[in-house]
């Protein structure tokens, strides 16, 4: 399944936070889910409902991503 990109910079990598502001790397595919760059990886307490580019400051909604 394909990546969807960030509406401002076209960078396909973002991050999600918790509470404390750590952050989770993620992507998101085609059919909006978010998913962990590392299945391995915990996602409790994380916020799924905003990712945050990591090419530029552009924040919000999965669904406002594009496609490549």
């Amino acid at each position: 399944m394909r990546k969807l990109i960030c509406p401002q910079c076209k960078v396909g990598v973002f991050c999600v936070k918790n509470a404390q502001g750590e952050r989770l790397l993620v992507y998101v595919l085609e059919n909006g889910e978010v998913v962990t760059k590392d299945p391995s990886a915990s996602t409790d307490g994380f916020d799924f409902s905003e990712v945050y580019c990591l090419g530029c400051s552009w924040h919000g909604s999965p669904k406002r991503l594009v496609k490549r």
